[in-house]
């Protein structure tokens, strides 16, 4: 039963409640009169019978900013390949005034308010991903630290429509012209130090064809994960976390025969940022308008698909775990080649 003490300060009466059990945390609350703390600590014994008490108190003591800054210093964003985009988005996040909201206190109106001063710098997808960030710390906070909450008020329905995928695709002869302007680039010097890099750069895209490979796979490879007896490429990490077995066509095995053999092992030897500017200059000769390296991969599973494997297969070679995704983002057939299989029916 709770204890009910009388308080006077100068003028004033108020009765302080204090609810006492083993194994729980003594719970104290002021109030006007002595019914309602004795209604009080009846409700919450009541509760506490019943399982069904949750201390928020802790909460109380958090801001949105201090468990975010938690999340990064016990490494759990590291538990994702894609870990130091979560920690350029914090940083972004501790910067603004959301950072300082008290956690209990976070709400949908918080959040709101949050949209409408990033939502003029970046685009639906990108607000989307950053509510996902502050779902996954709220609930990181809740499920490894045991500071309850009643909710997680990203869950309130604010995030917005993201627009239709990306379609875009080569088509008629781009990729010819974007391969004669890998060609054109021979006698092009991009910067000092970098004048041989554009020779890798027509092998890559043909590869990226033939395989369907992410950029970031591509850039990665080594000679240790061909068997070119098997007529295979071994990638042990990729974007899904799952290590993958890509089977290579003809084309392809030629491709990485024909690259120099460099004594590190690595196939290609580029990083993202000297690929994404000599793509850059070939797209500009080839006069590609809206084209980006990822959209290869779009066009690759598109040509796999034309060429008659079935979805368990493309899925295999692409590593969608998803067929969906896969035929609805990544494969646009084309009209005029279906049309050419229907003639003689």
């Amino acid at each position: 039963m709770a204890t009910i003490s009388r308080r006077k300060w100068s003028k004033k009466i108020s009765y302080v409640a204090q609810v006492r059990r083993k194994g729980f945390k003594t719970l104290v609350k002021s109030f006007r009169t002595r019914t309602e703390a004795k209604k009080w600590g009846r409700a919450v014994e009541r509760d506490w019978d019943q399982g069904k008490y949750i201390d928020y108190s802790e909460a109380q003591g958090f801001t949105l900013g201090e468990v975010m800054q938690r999340y990064i210093r016990e490494d759990k964003h590291k538990q994702i390949k894609s870990w130091r985009m979560h920690e350029f988005r914090i940083a972004i996040l501790l910067k603004d005034t959301i950072s300082d909201t008290n956690l209990l206190r976070l709400s949908s109106k918080h959040l709101s308010e949050f949209k409408d001063r990033k939502r003029k710098e970046i685009g639906p997808s990108t607000w989307n991903k950053y509510l996902s960030l502050i779902s996954v710390v709220i609930d990181t906070a809740r499920r490894d630290w045991g500071i309850y909450l009643p909710n997680n008020p990203v869950h309130s329905g604010v995030r917005e429509k993201e627009p239709r995928p990306r379609d875009r695709t080569l088509v008629d002869d781009e990729y010819q012209r974007l391969l004669q302007a890998c060609d054109q680039m021979k006698q092009v010097r991009f910067r000092r130090g970098d004048t041989a890099i554009h020779l890798y750069l027509k092998s890559m895209i043909i590869f990226s064809v033939e395989t369907a490979i992410r950029q970031g796979e591509l850039l990665a490879m080594h000679y240790d994960q061909f068997n070119f007896d098997k007529r295979t490429l071994h990638i042990p990490e990729t974007k899904n976390g799952e290590p993958r077995t890509i089977p290579l066509s003809t084309k392809a095995i030629k491709v990485i025969q024909s690259v120099p053999r460099r004594i590190d092992g690595k196939v290609f030897p580029l990083t993202c940022d000297s690929l994404k500017a000599w793509f850059k200059v070939a797209r500009r000769e080839a006069k590609l308008k809206d084209f980006r390296w990822h959209d290869l991969r779009r066009y690759a599973c598109s040509l796999l698909f034309e060429k008659g494997l079935s979805v368990p297969e493309l899925q295999l070679v692409s590593g969608h775990k998803d067929p969906r995704v896969l035929l609805n983002t990544y494969t646009k057939l084309s009209a005029e080649n279906i049309a050419k299989k229907l003639i003689g029916e």
